[in-house]
């Protein structure tokens, strides 16, 4: 049997060709895009994504916060705490003794305590003294002219005391205010008690290794009562004064030193019931009593706490205190009238003393 062999048109050949290399571009094309797939983590898993691999920008709620404050700078130490103020003290006493016996009798005697406690810019001074004395004169006994025995009559020479106290404040290292307060006595010059207060201004000068000078200025109240006597009445007498003073301490070496001052009051009242000197008429006029106190002290240190001590103390007084009737005389013995410049003490005074000085602390 013959063989047919059939063949197909070239336009039927090209259409078959065309159609396998399409299907197998199609083919490719799905096993790439499925490999691809396989490949790519899914979205709806986020936490399958590795940590190295993770976003590192913060989410858009975090960025959002406001940035935290930096934290309060730590407030400065503390200063250190002042040491305390120191305290200072000092007391000091002196003492001083005469005796003499035979032809010449006499027994004096003189003590004083001084201190004062100085803590910040306040300052409290403490001072007390006084002074006795007596002496045996000589008595005549006279019969027709003619001395026929000598007796001994003792007589007071010095019977006088004082004490003080004062305050200072510092309101400056130049500048303090001060308040006073006295009493004292002093029966040889008429005065049974004399006393009262001062308050003021005192101002540092100046101030260098050996000098210190002062000056004060301030009001000063003083009460005088005086010593009876036979048939005068003498009325207590209350003084209002202007007080100035100038002081100085001088520094002449490691153990001595040298002080003086000198205080003046003057009457700023008319004294009604004082007695002038000068006329013997009540009344005293302002600036007719004025008083003055000078001192000059010398005090060197001799062994540790033990000092020795030289002092001169001057005093006027304008319109003294009436005179005591002497010791001796008949009782009831008083000043006659015309002879009345006679019946009032001396204007002035003065003490010199040497004493030894105990300094406690």
């Amino acid at each position: 049997m013959a063989t047919q062999k059939y063949s197909l048109p070239s336009s039927t050949r090209k259409s078959i060709l065309t159609a396998t290399f399409a299907l197998l571009a199609l083919a490719m094309a799905s096993g790439l895009a499925f490999g691809q797939t396989e490949a790519t983590p899914a979205a709806e898993e986020p936490d399958a994504v590795p940590a190295e691999k993770a976003p590192t920008t913060a989410p858009a709620a975090e960025t959002a916060k406001p940035a935290e404050a930096p934290p309060a700078p730590m407030p400065p130490p503390a200063p250190p705490v002042p040491p305390p103020t120191p305290v200072e003290w000092k007391a000091q006493s002196k003492g001083g003794l005469l005796l003499t016996d035979g032809n010449s009798q006499s027994k004096n005697f003189t003590f004083g305590v001084n201190g004062f406690r100085k803590e910040g810019n306040n300052k409290l001074a403490l001072e007390g003294g006084l002074a006795y004395g007596t002496s045996n004169n000589s008595v005549a006994t006279v019969d027709n002219g003619t001395i026929v025995g000598v007796d001994r009559r003792e007589v007071v020479s010095s019977n006088n005391w004082a004490a003080k106290g004062r305050y200072d404040r510092f309101i400056t290292e130049q500048n303090t205010a001060y308040a006073s307060g006295q009493a004292a006595a002093d029966k040889i010059a008429g005065k049974t008690f004399f006393g009262g207060g001062q308050f003021g201004y005192s101002r540092l000068l100046r101030k260098d290794q050996m000098n210190i000078v002062v000056a004060e200025l301030g009001y000063d109240f003083s009460y005088e009562r005086y010593v009876d006597q036979p048939g005068k009445t003498l009325d207590p007498v209350a003084i209002h004064s202007a007080r100035v003073l100038v002081g100085e301490t001088l520094s002449l070496s490691k153990e001595t030193g040298v002080t003086a001052s000198v205080e003046a009051l003057f009457n700023l009242n008319k004294e009604g019931k004082a007695i002038d000197a000068k006329t013997g008429n009540p009344g005293v006029s302002a600036f007719k009593d004025t008083r003055v106190n000078a001192k000059v002290g010398l005090s060197t240190n001799l062994w540790k706490s033990l000092s020795f001590g030289f002092g001169f103390t001057f005093k006027y007084d304008q319109n003294p205190a009436p005179r005591p009737v002497p010791a001796g005389a008949p009782s009831g013995t008083s000043w006659p009238s015309e002879y009345w410049s006679l019946a009032y003490s001396r204007t002035w005074d003065t003490l010199t003393e040497a004493t030894f000085i105990y300094t406690f602390f």
